[in-house]
């Protein structure tokens, strides 16, 4: 039987003193519940999705961290392709000012296409301090000049930590890849890069980012 069948188990759950709070598939507004229920200890939320799960209003799920997690330090965030969670991302980059890695899973797949280059703006201009750590993953390929004014725009800052997981690529990887490389590695040595990795991964057998522990 579906745990998530009957709702209603967990309409007033609450966690108080949870920190760490992995998901897999939970509907949203049992996610949402929990992270208003967890009365600000929360430090660690990872949202997984695979591509085959619809995933809709997730800016409902922005907000809910945004308002209640404000101690959070590490965050996966798994959405559709929809724009409008970008100005929501900006909102939670100025609250969670102890934010320091921020993994993205964008379904991008179909012909709508996610501004990437708006979100990258946003990160480049209100990110805290502490946040230096980042990986995004997109079925599409990312724009190159997207990237590379996200490079430009983090000049004055502390040097990140990148990783960039593309599906699109996962057949036919350093051909098409190596301008990406070529980018990160110039930026490297301008000292924006402290190290990088470039994946080639189905969303299905995606896990989190081990190789900069």
């Amino acid at each position: 039987m579906d745990p998530w069948n009957n709702l209603n188990n967990f309409e007033n759950f609450s966690v108080p003193n949870l920190k760490i709070l992995r998901t897999k598939h939970v509907p949203f507004n049992i996610l949402v519940n929990l992270i208003e229920n967890t009365k600000g200890y929360l430090t660690e939320i990872n949202t997984f999705y695979n591509f085959n799960y619809e995933i809709v209003n997730t800016e409902s799920i922005i907000q809910a961290i945004y308002k209640n997690c404000l101690n959070l330090k590490y965050l996966l965030f798994s959405s559709n392709n929809s724009n409008s969670i970008i100005p929501e991302f900006e909102t939670l980059l100025i609250k969670c000012q102890f934010l320091n890695e921020l993994i993205l899973l964008i379904h991008d797949h179909n012909d709508y296409a996610f501004s990437w280059d708006k979100l990258f703006i946003i990160l480049a201009k209100s990110s805290p301090i502490s946040l230096l750590r980042f990986k995004f993953y997109s079925i599409s390929m990312f724009n190159l000049k997207d990237i590379a004014l996200f490079f430009y725009n983090w000049k004055n800052r502390n040097p990140m930590t990148l990783g960039i997981c593309n599906n699109n690529s996962y057949f036919n990887k350093r051909s098409k890849n190596k301008p990406l490389e070529d980018l990160c590695e110039k930026y490297k040595l301008k000292g924006i890069i402290k190290k990088y990795i470039i994946e080639y991964t189905k969303l299905a057998d995606y896990k989190d980012f081990t190789a900069f522990n």
